[in-house]
């Protein structure tokens, strides 16, 4: 038993999308919208069933307004965004007619009938494989996956598509093929009036539209023809019949109620073998679908400023196209971009637009064919033949200016393509042109984004003044190279390149590390792997060693199994800075050998005090304690009560960023101070600071600080200038730091 409140939303549904308004609203635009698309179906069913299938236009509409009905019903009671409507789109339209056209060619007048069920049979399997593709991504949430074909590629296919939507038609009103050979014979007298009357209707269409952008204007011009035909036929006294076999109007169109689905039988009378050489055209029309599913959302969404949920909308789309097919539709429908916004710009944000749009659709079907065959032909072809002058212009006029040089020629190439090969090797072709220029364009991209040593990147380890000191003057023997972007062939040459001319440099100081950072590194190709290998024997030929850090663990299997990292001269690290902290170590080392060895802290304090400070009496005032590994320092949040001085022992800074998650910031080492910065400002400690091993801590405190004030005015003095050195020391490390970030 139903529920009382599903009839309460019932009635409040009932309420408010027929309120008299609101329900004009979507009437008006469902009229609209409706008027459109049996328009385009009469366009499409001439432009698919021309020539010797131009008796069986009726079955051809059938088609589409089928489609119209159930993807239109369906789409608008399921959509997330009530007042979209879906509509037959023009490159399945276009394909199909070039499917036509050949399947004409290659059969006999006498079998004419199992040519158009074969034909048939391709729509309607088309459309059915289009509604599973669209379930399966929307399903599996892989809509954005389309996202990464090539934006040209896309403008080339789209700009093919109205070469061929143009020639198509041309071809239907002309009789003839477009072709060198032919152009002298298309611009003759006779044939020109043939096409011309349509083609300066859709280049007018497309001048005005190109200034008008009003979403009135295009069924405006439409009823506006229809009304100027019927008067000029008025004027002259030229009588339906005789404007008919003038070619002004469309034969009589047979209402043919028996729309072949696709049943058992229909299989077994059509043509199969045809139907499986024309999969590769299927499946390109099932992509491109796919692709224009998507674009037209994200259009939507920009125009009306609303979220629309992608991968519902193509679980929904994609049942909708099955249901289609199987109830004797087929031609692959879904949310048109102008139609959806022209509804919300009329304030048809309903799902009853979607409902209305396909009872007329349904009316046309059943009972208004013969009001079909009134409308005038210079309205059919021209409004097929605006859509295809439309992606011409642009892709190949505003093309030129919006888009790089390389992009254009890559859309150029692929519609010259479409028209001299054929629609799936023009995009065959634009893909492989568009590889080869993705490589070219890499190989010129720097696969090193930054070039540093010790001497401007240090580690975040704070170490005494005399060891950074050291680390600076020697720091030129660490060659620090952060790498992004993909590594292939070409790149991975390039950096072979770098690190070969770095090393032949004789006016730079000698490397005895090179540190490759891979950080922002996308991915490690194979073909890269051979210059991996030379990396490491020209590395290994100068003696030095080489540091990886940041290697994904796909990328360091690659390099373990091809280059070989088990070596005494290569060194990974998880971090840079784990790697630079290694490199200063070694340096240390070598140049400081003693650095290990601790002074006393009056000792430290000598070497940044002028002999006439008096340090024995600084240390009195401050307190001495031991840390053992593990034990805090202080903590994040707690009060800053004064500043430390490390005489031995290593402290980390430990900065907590989420709950449960921290990250070391800085490692103190010996002679070092922590904790200046809250000493003076006396606030909150921003990050805990911990042991790592058993260190020796002497504290002095902010009351100590102000009792030396008082006794000791000189040596306050001569301490305020130790910090105030130490601070700007610190500033211009954080400082080189952001300049290395940004850079």
């Amino acid at each position: 038993m139903l529920h009382s409140r599903y009839f309460s939303n019932v009635f409040t549904f009932i309420e408010k999308e027929f309120h008299p308004l609101r329900f004009f609203s979507s009437f008006t635009a469902s009229l609209i919208g409706a008027t459109i698309s049996i328009i385009w179906a009469v366009s499409c069913s001439h432009l698919i069933f021309a020539d010797s299938l131009s008796p069986y236009i009726s079955i051809g509409i059938g088609l589409i307004l089928v489609s119209n009905i159930v993807t239109a019903l369906f789409i608008a009671s399921r959509t997330s965004l009530p007042g979209i409507i879906p509509s037959i789109q023009e490159p399945p339209v276009a394909i199909l007619s070039v499917i036509a056209s050949t399947i004409i060619a290659q059969s006999s007048l006498d079998n004419i009938e199992t040519t158009v069920l074969t034909l048939i049979v391709i729509i309607i399997l088309t459309g059915i494989l289009s509604g599973i593709v669209f379930f399966t991504l929307g399903f599996f949430r892989l809509g954005n996956l389309v996202r990464y074909v090539p934006f040209p590629v896309i403008g080339g296919f789209l700009a093919g598509t109205g070469w061929l939507l143009v020639a198509t038609v041309i071809k239907n009103y002309a009789g003839l093929e477009i072709s060198f050979n032919n152009l002298g014979e298309l611009f003759s007298r006779d044939i020109l009036f043939l096409w011309i009357p349509e083609f300066i209707f859709a280049f007018l269409l497309v001048i005005i539209l190109r200034f008008w952008r009003h979403f009135l204007v295009l069924p405006s011009i439409m009823f506006l023809t229809v009304i100027c035909f019927y008067l000029f036929l008025g004027v002259t006294g030229i009588s339906i019949d005789e404007a008919r076999e003038m070619g002004l109007l469309m034969e009589p169109i047979q209402q043919n109620m028996s729309l072949p689905g696709l049943t058992f039988d229909s299989l077994k009378n059509a043509n199969l073998s045809l139907v499986f050489n024309y999969l590769p055209n299927m499946f390109s029309m099932i992509l491109l679908g796919v692709i224009g599913l998507l674009l037209n959302i994200s259009g939507i969404e920009v125009a009306l400023e609303k979220d629309i949920a992608l991968n519902h909308e193509l679980k929904i789309t994609g049942i909708a196209n099955i249901l289609s097919g199987l109830m004797g539709g087929g031609l692959t429908s879904y949310v048109s971009l102008s139609r959806s916004v022209l509804n919300h710009r009329l304030g048809a944000s309903s799902r009853v637009v979607g409902w209305l749009l396909s009872g007329f659709c349904a009316l046309a079907l059943f009972g208004g064919m013969s009001v079909l065959s009134l409308l005038p032909e210079v309205l059919i072809g021209g409004l097929t033949l605006f859509l295809g002058l439309n992606f011409l212009v642009e892709w190949l006029y505003d093309g030129w200016h919006n888009l790089s040089k390389s992009d254009y020629f890559l859309v150029l190439l692929i519609v010259i393509s479409i028209g001299f090969l054929g629609l799936l090797q023009g995009i065959i072709v634009g893909l492989i042109v568009a590889m080869i220029l993705f490589v070219i364009k890499s190989s010129r991209l720097s696969i090193v984004k930054n070039v540093s040593s010790l001497c401007n990147s240090s580690s975040h380890v704070q170490r005494s003044f005399l060891e950074t000191k050291i680390i600076k003057k020697y720091g030129d023997s660490v060659y620090t190279l952060e790498l992004q972007g993909w590594l292939f062939f070409g790149t991975a040459n390039q950096l072979f390149n770098t690190i070969r001319n770095r090393l032949s440099d004789v006016n730079q100081a000698s490397i005895k590390f090179v540190l490759l950072d891979f950080r922002v590194v996308n991915g490690l190709d194979s073909s890269a792997l051979i210059n991996f290998i030379k990396i490491k024997q020209l590395l290994k030929s100068y003696s030095i060693i080489l540091i990886l850090t940041n290697l994904a663990k796909k990328d360091k299997k690659k390099l373990q199994k091809k280059v070989g990292l088990k070596d005494s001269s290569i060194h990974i690290f998880k971090e840079k800075n784990i790697g630079l902290a290694w490199c200063e170590e070694k340096t240390l080392e070598k140049y400081y050998p003693t650095y290990k060895s601790c002074q006393l802290l009056e000792a430290q304090l000598r070497n940044y005090f002028p002999p006439s400070v008096d340090v024995t009496k600084l240390i009195s005032y401050l307190r001495p304690f031991k840390l053992s590994p593990g034990e805090l320092l202080f903590s994040q949040g707690q009060l800053s009560l004064g500043m430390y001085f490390l005489e031995s022992g290593q402290l980390s800074v430990i900065k907590e960023i989420a709950p449960n998650k921290t990250k070391c910031l800085r490692t103190y080492k010996s002679e070092t101070i922590i904790g200046e910065m809250g000493f003076y400002s006396q606030s909150n400690h921003s990050a805990s600071v911990i042991a790592d091993e058993h260190s020796s801590v002497y504290f002095f405190s902010s009351h100590a600080f102000k009792r030396m004030e008082i006794e000791e005015p000189k040596l306050a003095s001569a301490f305020h200038k130790f910090i105030v050195k130490l601070l700007i020391e610190r500033l211009q490390y954080r400082e080189q730091d952001m300049q290395n970030l940004l850079s």
